[in-house]
């Protein structure tokens, strides 16, 4: 086991088209050493059972297989569920999972209204030229988690800025650590203040229904578990949403005749769900999984207390399990992509996800039905994919 290409594996998917890299990888090293002694996965049987396996794959939170306590590869995210274990994991998710369906399902209409408002000034300004689109792509989704916790409006930048320097600390390449524990050090004393202030004057908000849930009984939700669950709530809750919605719109432009299953809710989440799939806007899970013991993956023995990667966008284009992965064929036929994870750690915002991206794409396919490239796109490469821009003008009516 060793390098891929002129550099290692994960500097190669760092740099340019991920793709070609996870290719080769699955045919000649599906669990490549990566020269930070973690390994990656890149055969969707082998990611799907890691992720499925929890006895067998633990998150890194917590203790290991001998009782030592196992040191997170990015400690800035130490905290967030997705890095527990039962019970800690098991008590942080029943308490946010239900009350985050049921606030997502009466946000609707707000949804819905903040939908419209958004791209009304967008199609003002496609009247006389071009628009990027990377800006409606972050808006829709950050202002909603915003509005599900009950986050001040004019606290979006601080937020869009702490998320940034949070977000790339996570996967298997070592991140920008110093800035991402800078930047989680501000978020969590922010969140502290909020939730002084709900405990003084609730809302009818997510968050104020968290913090009474703690006041309530302590016990089920201890107060850092409380910060835990609002912290991974920010940091997960927009993003890979943003540069789904990202990829969503340049897939629209690419394939106009598969655009047309925008046409009805049915086949909108068909779309979105090929999309999440093609090009997965989360490349990694956001931390390892740790054998509890010597396991056997594709031929390759790995050790108890080693540190597992499950690489999704690698796992998503196995062309064992998807027939021609890399055609964008929404509506197809087959096994579930792994973008959302697997397990106990699937993803709590799924059908927030669904619910996001279809709408707005839906709504730009009704509004802009011309819309068309003005520049090539720019690629965002690493952990996170999307777009970092997306320049847009309205095409001949």
């Amino acid at each position: 086991m060793g390098t891929i290409g002129s550099a290692d594996a994960l500097a190669d998917v760092h740099a340019g088209d991920p793709y070609p890299v996870y290719e080769r990888l699955r045919e000649t090293e599906p669990v490549h050493l990566f020269r930070t002694g973690s390994y990656l996965l890149t055969r969707y049987t082998d990611c799907q059972r890691v992720l499925v396996e929890r006895e067998c794959f633990r998150a890194p939170g917590g203790h290991g297989p001998s009782g030592r306590t196992v040191h997170h590869p990015t400690p800035v995210l130490s905290r967030v569920m997705s890095s527990q274990n039962p019970p800690r994991h098991t008590r942080m998710r029943t308490a946010v999972a239900r009350r985050f369906v049921e606030h997502v399902r009466r946000q609707q209409p707000w949804l819905s209204k903040l939908c419209d408002q958004l791209l009304e000034p967008l199609v003002e300004t496609l009247r006389n030229g071009a628009a990027d689109m990377t800006a409606l792509a972050e808006a829709f989704p950050r202002d909603t988690i915003m509005h599900l916790l009950g986050l001040y409006p004019g606290d979006r930048d601080l937020v869009s800025m702490l998320v940034a320097d949070i977000f790339p600390t996570s996967g298997p390449l070592p991140g920008q650590d110093r800035a991402g524990a800078a930047a989680m050090r501000m978020l969590i004393d922010y969140l502290q203040g909020e939730v002084v202030r709900r405990r003084r004057a609730p809302g009818d908000d997510l968050m104020s229904e968290l913090v009474r849930a703690h006041t309530d009984c302590p016990e089920a939700l201890p107060h850092d578990e409380l910060i835990s669950v609002l912290t991974g709530l920010i940091v997960a809750g927009y993003p890979q949403i943003a540069a789904g919605i990202e990829t969503g719109v340049v897939l629209m432009m690419r394939h106009p005749d598969r655009a047309v299953f925008l046409d009805d809710p049915v086949g909108a989440r068909l779309f979105v769900d090929e999309v999440l799939r093609y090009d997965a806007p989360v490349q990694f899970t956001p931390a390892p999984r740790i054998p509890t013991k010597a396991v056997v993956l594709s031929g390759v023995t790995i050790p108890a207390g080693a540190q597992v990667w499950p690489v999704l966008g690698a796992a998503n284009r196995d062309p064992g399990v998807f027939s021609q992965p890399d055609e964008f064929r929404p509506g197809r036929d087959g096994s579930r992509h792994l973008s959302f994870g697997g397990g106990a750690h699937y993803c709590l915002g799924a059908e927030l996800v669904y619910l996001e991206m279809s709408m707005l794409l839906r709504r730009l396919r009704h509004r802009l039905p011309d819309l068309a490239p003005a520049q090539p796109p720019c690629q965002r490469f690493g952990r996170l994919r999307g777009f970092t821009s997306v320049p847009v003008i309205r095409g001949e009516r």
